[in-house]
């Protein structure tokens, strides 16, 4: 079994790792919060779960006929905001706002991976960078005012030109690992 997810790669640029330390310096010293190394960043197209490692050559044409006529294109960094409610968030990200061919790439997989025994997803597909996973907040007050200092103010954007089939490997109490297993090239 492997724990599999494919992705859009994120190279931060020096802009990005600057806000996440101020950003992160601007939180309660007492919240307890797992910020994502800025070396994993990605936007996850598709996650995949603990998957039979037998699947992955059939997984591998899905996410190469997902690519086959989608140029290379940009996608938008949009805002800093978290999944969960205002009074419980869980996880910081930066959203990016929507693109046809981001849409079109998720969607693909997403109706095609079924037949593997791997579940759609339910619900809306909310591409976004993770920046931290939150475990509990000191003072939400805080949390909030911080995310809303550091908004993101220029546009920013990422070249997208291949997705990843990733293999994830997780250990206790440290960052995950990505494993790259497939590179799939834009046209």
């Amino acid at each position: 079994m492997k724990r599999l997810f494919a992705a859009i790669d994120y190279t931060p640029e020096p802009w990005l790792t600057e806000l996440t330390l101020r950003l992160k310096a601007s939180m309660s010293k007492m919240d307890r919060t797992n910020w994502v190394d800025n070396r994993l960043y990605h936007i996850t197209l598709k996650f995949m779960g603990e998957t039979m490692e037998y699947k992955i050559p059939r997984i591998c044409d899905i996410l190469s006929q997902s690519v086959s006529h989608i140029p290379a294109f940009d996608i938008q960094l949009d805002r800093i905001n978290a999944f969960g409610s205002a009074y419980h968030p869980r996880v910081l990200m930066i959203s990016t706002l929507p693109h046809p061919h981001m849409e079109a790439i998720h969607g693909y997989i997403d109706e095609h991976l079924p037949a593997l025994g791997i579940k759609k997803d339910y619900g809306n597909f909310v591409p976004h960078l993770t920046l931290a996973r939150i475990n509990q907040l000191d003072d939400k007050k805080m949390f909030w005012n911080a995310v809303n200092k550091h908004q993101i103010t220029e546009p920013h954007h990422i070249k997208v030109n291949k997705i990843i089939l990733y293999e994830s490997i997780l250990s206790r109490g440290y960052q995950p690992k990505y494993v790259p297993l497939h590179t799939f090239e834009l046209q």
